[in-house]
């Protein structure tokens, strides 16, 4: 499992999505935003972030004694970059919008 540095990280943050009936289908949206706000505030302040989807939410849940009737989205880990890497040459923007019409990039 390639994601074990995040018990060497100084942040953990585990966002949660109730599945209740009325907030339940967009809950997860409503967590995935507040994550990512959480990445560009920290950002911002110098510190990084990576977004860790490959995890076993049972091993979270059992951890965190978090009850059944939440799902975990995702992990966040925060901590000061070890690197800074140089930018990535990025696509235009004419290969990456479509007017009218879905074209695949």
């Amino acid at each position: 499992m390639f994601n074990r540095f995040i018990k060497d990280a100084p942040v953990c943050i585990v966002g949660c999505a109730h599945k209740d009936i009325v907030a339940g289908k967009w809950s997860v949206v409503g967590t995935t935003i507040a994550l990512e706000n959480m990445v560009i505030a920290a950002w911002a302040l110098g510190i990084g972030s990576c977004w860790i989807g490959d995890f076993s939410e049972e091993k979270v849940k059992k951890l965190l004694s978090i009850p059944a009737s939440w799902n975990v989205v995702a992990l966040l880990s925060f901590g000061h970059p070890a690197e800074k890497p140089q930018p990535k040459k990025k696509k235009t923007i004419e290969e990456i919008t479509s007017f009218n019409k879905f074209r695949e990039a």
